[in-house]
């Protein structure tokens, strides 16, 4: 789309591609989030987006994407990503930030289709995620946060290196849970072996990001 190029921005990882969606594979992700993204009762999201019923959550997808990309500026944004693997939509991962000209950090997010869970995939989508940040944007700071029964997601960000940055009170869906912030800076995320990532499309697009002209490169030939 020549009036929204963000749409040409693809991230590969060795088994995955990350990508705005077009309108079916919005669609197709909506179903993947009706189908199930966490066990019953289970609380994970700091909005209860998954907590309705198949059709609040299939909705409550397709709006949030609606709101993220009518709510950009080059700022404040909200990139949602959906995932594919061989070709099927199995999840979303997410990187967003405010005030990114000033603060120089992001925030990442992800979820995935509960029979998709348990592969890895989770690992690959927060490197191409960090990679994005870190590589192409010139973050200094990727922070990100998760519930403390959510061990997938906390050991993901344990991979990476992220160093504990506090944990917070929050009330979601009348439920009390503790929040567990962590935060990876450039700096550590370089000094660690990256997976192969493939960024297409990010020139075409770099204007809508508050992106640094020359960010520091990085070797991403070395396996984890």
């Amino acid at each position: 789309m020549r009036h929204w190029p963000l749409t040409q921005l693809t991230l590969a990882t060795p088994d995955l591609v990350l990508r705005i969606p077009d309108d079916d594979q919005l669609d197709e992700l909506a179903q993947v989030a009706a189908n199930g993204v966490h066990p019953p009762g289970a609380v994970r999201f700091p909005q209860s987006w998954a907590s309705g019923t198949p059709e609040e959550t299939a909705r409550n997808v397709v709006q949030n994407h609606w709101w993220a990309r009518g709510d950009w500026s080059e700022d404040n944004w909200r990139l949602l990503l959906a995932v594919l693997h061989d070709g099927q939509v199995i999840g979303q991962q997410n990187l967003s930030a405010r005030d990114f000209r000033i603060t120089r950090e992001a925030r990442t997010g992800f979820w995935l289709g509960q029979r998709f869970q348990g592969h890895g995939f989770g690992t690959q989508m927060r490197a191409a995620a960090l990679h994005l940040a870190f590589a192409s944007l010139g973050a200094e700071r990727v922070t990100s946060t998760a519930f403390a029964d959510n061990t997938a997601s906390r050991r993901v960000s344990q991979k990476f290196g992220y160093t504990p940055n506090g944990v917070r009170r929050l009330v979601v869906d009348q439920h009390l849970v503790e929040a567990h912030d962590s935060v990876l800076t450039a700096e550590q995320w370089r000094t660690q072996a990256q997976q192969p990532i493939i960024v297409q499309g990010f020139d075409a697009c770099r204007h809508m990001f508050c992106a640094l002209a020359n960010p520091e490169p990085v070797d991403v030939v070395r396996h984890v």
